[in-house]
């Protein structure tokens, strides 16, 4: 594809931060950023002197053709950086801005939503814990599958309104309870409208000195102890995910948690951050069974799929998700269809429609549209 035209421009995200959209040919990309992030992460940041910036990047690329692979190539050599250091929230803003100019194609699979209603930790809330997850794994279709969790979203309201103290990061509710109060709260609404779920423990976040310390339930525990109380969690609340349980440099205990419940899915967010090298070392020592998959934790789309793409050659289930401070870009809804995700993670309210209304849109305008058969 021959890049007519790039522009760069400062707006904000759902957090009222600064972040960048990047036009290519008139299609736009634009830059989220995450409040719990991981170490080996991208960086995303609005470098100072945009438009210095901006005016180096277009007599590079503008009048040139390029595709997806060689246009990210020049973005990171550009960069001069193995983690966009000098670009920041440039160089993913600009990949997602040529994909969406360059097109996608689309399978037919639609990913099963995966929906944050109650949150904490970092993103904001009362419990250690920072997302407590539903998945409608018996929807027929997408359309369905997020009405299931819109439904769910609004009993909690409604049935916990006396204990709901408003909403955080991710337009998650926010609960006085502690963390199993909120889980046992959660499942019952769940089990009534036929939903299974799930938690994202962030457990780095509250990892130090070697403990995870669950505040609010005043205990602390040793990394054995925390396999334990993660094992109780799985078998009294039949979890069907369980995102970073442990520390996001522990491949150790997140193998040891793996082999002990195959069935359920053990996915790596701070402990893998999208880079096929970490993935690489998960594999070998056989941490997890899932990841998730953020374009700019890594930087562009390239490097996103190369990722994607390993995972699935060793039976890793790619879980590609929206961040805490985000936009209404939507293009990893199209991501999730052309690269046969099963599951994305999207939030159930606020900016983060943006990615269900777009799926939604496609399952009207496709022939055969049908659930993704890998979940």
């Amino acid at each position: 594809m021959k890049v007519e035209s790039i522009e760069l421009i400062e707006i904000i995200d759902s957090r009222t931060k600064p972040t960048i959209q990047t036009l290519i040919n008139s299609s736009s990309g634009k830059a989220p950023s995450g409040a719990s992030t991981g170490t080996h992460e991208a960086k995303c940041f609005v470098p100072k002197h945009l438009e210095d910036l901006e005016e180096k990047i277009k007599t590079k690329i503008e009048g040139r053709n390029f595709t997806q692979e060689k246009f990210d190539k020049e973005l990171q050599e550009l960069d001069g950086t193995d983690d966009f250091s000098r670009l920041g929230a440039i160089g993913i803003a600009s990949s997602l801005a040529f994909k969406n100019a360059n097109g996608f194609k689309h399978t037919e699979n639609f990913p099963y939503p995966l929906s944050n209603v109650i949150g904490g930790g970092e993103h904001g809330g009362n419990t250690s814990i920072q997302e407590f997850l539903v998945i409608p794994v018996n929807a027929k279709s997408f359309p369905e599958a997020v009405k299931t969790n819109t439904k769910i979203y609004q009993e909690l309201k409604d049935r916990y309104k006396s204990k709901i103290r408003g909403i955080n990061d991710e337009g998650a509710l926010i609960t006085s309870m502690d963390d199993e109060k909120t889980l046992k709260a959660l499942k019952k609404v769940a089990d009534k409208h036929d939903a299974r779920i799930g938690l994202d423990m962030a457990a780095s976040e509250f990892y130090k000195d070697g403990k995870y310390r669950y505040a609010k339930m005043n205990q602390t525990l040793s990394p054995n102890e925390q396999l334990d109380f993660v094992e109780k969690l799985i078998e009294e609340f039949d979890l069907l995910y369980v995102e970073d349980p442990f520390d996001q440099e522990d491949f150790e205990m997140h193998a040891r948690l793996t082999k002990k419940q195959p069935d359920v899915l053990i996915n790596g967010d701070d402990l893998f951050t999208t880079n096929s090298e970490r993935l690489e070392k998960g594999i070998a020592k056989k941490s997890c069974n899932s990841l998730i998959i953020k374009p700019n934790q890594i930087g562009t789309v390239t490097q996103t799929k190369e990722t994607v793409s390993l995972a699935q050659r060793n039976d890793y289930t790619p879980v590609i998700s929206h961040r805490s401070g985000e936009t209404c870009d939507s293009t990893i809804s199209d991501l999730a269809l052309e690269w046969n995700i099963p599951i994305i993670k999207a939030g159930i309210a606020d900016i983060r429609i943006a990615k269900l209304n777009k799926l939604i849109k496609l399952w009207n305008q496709m022939e055969n549209p049908k659930m993704n058969p890998e979940i």
